[in-house]
């Protein structure tokens, strides 16, 4: 077993420290106790560490309860403050030092922490509660959030009485008012009417319309001229204000007062930079990119259904050109979630990943599960707000490439080139130009398709274990130290090397971790049937248990935010007020949807539309006609009634006896079913059966019938 940065190891006496370092020239680690002491990490050697495994007096922690998951607008002002400041202090550190492992001798770290402290303004405990707290956390970010989410009743409203909240106002006759939901929603609503616009009004403009929208009782003509008088109880500019602050995002604000152009150019913040360095070793730097493949394929419900061309994203590692990862969609182009769910395959392991599209691997074949520390791509999948989440979340930078410059990303274009022409050859349905006009006469190779995604990814998997395994880079150089080992010009051995003798480190988070991160968001709806997201249900114990449908039943429908998989909805995720990651598994039936892609799930509710639609139609049709034949029997009905009425008989009479009526009605219904059945079972003798006998003769035709 490898020991990798950031794993959990747990002793016999049910102590917990986590690898933050792991020097492989001198096979040592540095770890650090999980409990709440304060201790620096201390090395240990990796020899000791493999025989304490072998003897079982360590083991390996799978799940990981230090993680908290958190979605990053959900954070309040003082968390943000507190994680940046403590960012700070801490990257101020780091660059005082000349490489990682120094830190965690005194010596050198004492140093660092002292300038810090002198230059930075905070005392040494500070200092020094922060690098634990960090390496703690998974040496990411957000470990540095402050657990204010344990205190108090954060997240609960405040019980709203006709009793004002708050000291008494110094100035005015008006108490004012309490702020509930109703309010909430006409703060919301008062600053997209009036302040989100181009118009650019000022906030306390907004706050006046708002009191002659919805704070005015009645109108008083003054001069000839209705004028509107406000109501006695409004909410205070204050009030206003502080709501605007909760709910005000910056890039809204100046996207919508002044355009995107403005957000992009003077407030957005600066993600990484252009400098491209993968001389460290694998995982140091990858690039990101995607392409249209020139591949037409059917639909996975009906293949006479073409479905066009997906979408390919490819993530190959620069030092050692391994594919560590893709994904096959039907996303648009430059479309966020087809790049998430490529990076999340990049990050965790592939076997069953693999076998879900019935190819068989060895863990050895496709080894890459780990995180990267730099990420080169367009500016279009990783340039926005849903990437930054993922960044501080799992410590990755991201490099954009400068506008219509393909060569920057090189490597990956090129990986992208060889798939288009492998393809070609073995798939119909393909070309090698997607671009080139079709001549006239010339047959149209989208008719001759005949691959669903799925097979189509399994194609590609088949392609990257052979480029990884066995393609020979004829234009990569070797080093020296790798000439000297005699290595092979292949990825997978270069990989090898790279982890054995380079500086990288590779390092490693839970798959929880990067599902959160990585995986789209969206909302759902608790439904009294189950939690509802795109026509489907579903359930599990926690919601169970916490009674989300009971409720949604007695008490109305709720929405969540959801995180999910779009090549596999069968699971979705919610995060637990405690930031514990809670999956919901799709309900038995609906087992036609497990295992399906969110564009394929998308076809087949279509699909179903459409049949239904055209089947409403013949309903229509039909209640039609249904309508007319129960028309004409009534019609029939009354004309036989009328022709029978007896006027002579009174209403008293007609209404009397009607059980009895009923009684002789019945056995009347009885006998005529009685004297059908007969006449059914009743055979009619054959012509060559009859016998010719004499008029007078009655024994001889009960005998002839008999026989």
């Amino acid at each position: 077993m490898e020991l990798i940065e950031n794993m959990l190891l747990q002793g016999k006496d049910g102590r917990v420290m986590r690898i933050v370092y792991v020097n492989r020239l001198s096979s040592i680690i540095y770890a650090i106790d999980m409990d709440e002491g304060s201790r620096w990490p201390y090395p240990i050697k990796v020899e000791e560490i493999m025989i304490a495994i072998a003897d079982g007096e360590i083991r390996l922690l799978i799940e990981n309860p230090y993680f908290r998951h958190v979605y990053e607008e959900d954070l309040s002002n003082a968390e943000k403050q507190r994680r940046d400041r403590a960012w700070e202090v801490i990257s101020y550190v780091f660059q005082h030092v000349e490489s990682e492992e120094h830190l965690y001798l005194r010596k050198y770290r004492q140093k660092a922490i002292d300038l810090s402290v002198a230059n930075l303004r905070v005392s040494k405990n500070t200092v020094k509660s922060y690098l634990i707290e960090y390496w703690r956390g998974g040496k990411v970010r957000n470990a540095l959030l402050p657990n204010y989410y344990k205190c108090g009743a954060k997240g609960k409203d405040k019980k709203v009485s006709r009793v004002k909240r708050g000291r008494p106002r110094k100035y005015g006759e008006r108490k004012g008012v309490n702020v509930d939901e109703k309010l909430r929603k006409i703060f919301m609503i008062s600053l997209n009417r009036y302040y989100y616009n181009e118009k650019q009004n000022t906030l306390k403009t907004a706050y006046e319309f708002m009191i002659k929208d919805f704070f005015t009782i009645e109108r008083v003509e003054q001069n000839g001229v209705l004028v509107p008088i406000i109501d006695s109880e409004i909410p205070t500019y204050h009030q206003f204000y502080y709501w605007y602050k909760n709910f005000n995002q910056i890039k809204n604000e100046v996207s919508k007062r002044h355009g995107s152009r403005v957000y992009h150019q003077k407030h957005q913040a600066i993600i990484g930079n252009s400098t491209q360095d993968s001389g460290i070793g694998p995982a140091t730097l990858w690039q990101l990119d995607s392409s249209p493949l020139n591949v037409t394929c059917v639909s996975s419900v009906n293949r006479n259904i073409l479905v066009g061309k997906p979408l390919l994203h490819i993530c190959m590692d620069v030092f050692s050109r391994m594919i560590v990862g893709f994904n096959l969609s039907y996303e648009s182009l430059n479309a966020y979630s087809g790049a998430m769910v490529a990076l999340q395959n990049s990050m965790t392991p592939k076997k069953e990943f693999c076998l879900k599209y019935g190819v068989d691997i060895e863990e050895d074949d496709w080894g890459v599960a780990c995180i990267p520390h730099r990420i080169f791509t367009d500016r279009g999948e990783l340039n926005g707000k849903q990437i930054e989440s993922a960044i501080e979340g799992l410590g990755i930078s991201i490099q954009n490439s400068p506008p219509y410059t393909p060569q920057k990303k090189g490597i990956v274009e090129q990986a992208l080139n060889q798939i288009q022409l492998q393809l070609a050859p073995h798939v119909e349905g393909a070309s090698i130009s997607g671009k080139r006009v079709r001549e006239r006469g010339e047959s149209d190779l989208r008719l001759k398709a005949n691959l669903t995604i799925d097979e189509l990814t399994a194609i590609i998997i088949r392609l990257i274990i052979f480029h990884n395994n066995y393609h020979v880079l004829q234009d990569y150089e070797l080093t020296e130290e790798m000439l000297e080992a005699g290595i092979e010009k292949i990825p997978r051995e270069i990989w090898r090397f790279g982890l054995k003798h380079q500086k990288g480190q590779l390092r490693k988070l839970p798959e929880e971790v990067i599902k959160i991160n990585l995986l789209q968001s969206d909302t759902a709806t608790i439904t009294p049937q189950g939690l509802r997201y795109k026509k489907l249900l579903y359930a599990s114990e926690y919601s169970l248990q916490n009674n989300w449908f009971e409720s949604a039943r007695n008490y109305g429908s709720k929405r969540v935010k959801i995180k999910f998989d779009a090549r596999d909805l069968s699971e979705i995720y919610t995060i637990n007020d405690d930031g514990s990651l809670h999956k919901l598994k799709l309900l038995d039936h609906l087992e036609k949807y497990y295992g399906k892609r969110i564009e394929e799930i998308d076809r087949i509710i279509e699909y179903e539309k459409e049949i239904e639609e055209k089947s409403k139609e013949k309903e229509l049709q039909q209640k039609i006609k249904l309508f007319s034949d129960i028309e004409e029997i009534v019609a029939e009905g009354k004309k036989k009634t009328k022709a029978e009425l007896d006027s002579s008989i009174s209403k008293t009479q007609k209404l009397k006896g009607i059980k009895e009526n009923q009684r002789k009605e019945r056995e009347l219904q009885r006998e005529r079913l009685k004297k059908e059945k007969e006449e059914k079972e009743y055979i009619t003798p054959s012509e060559e059966n009859l016998v010719e006998i004499d008029d007078g003769d009655e024994l001889s035709l009960f005998r002839s019938l008999r026989d």
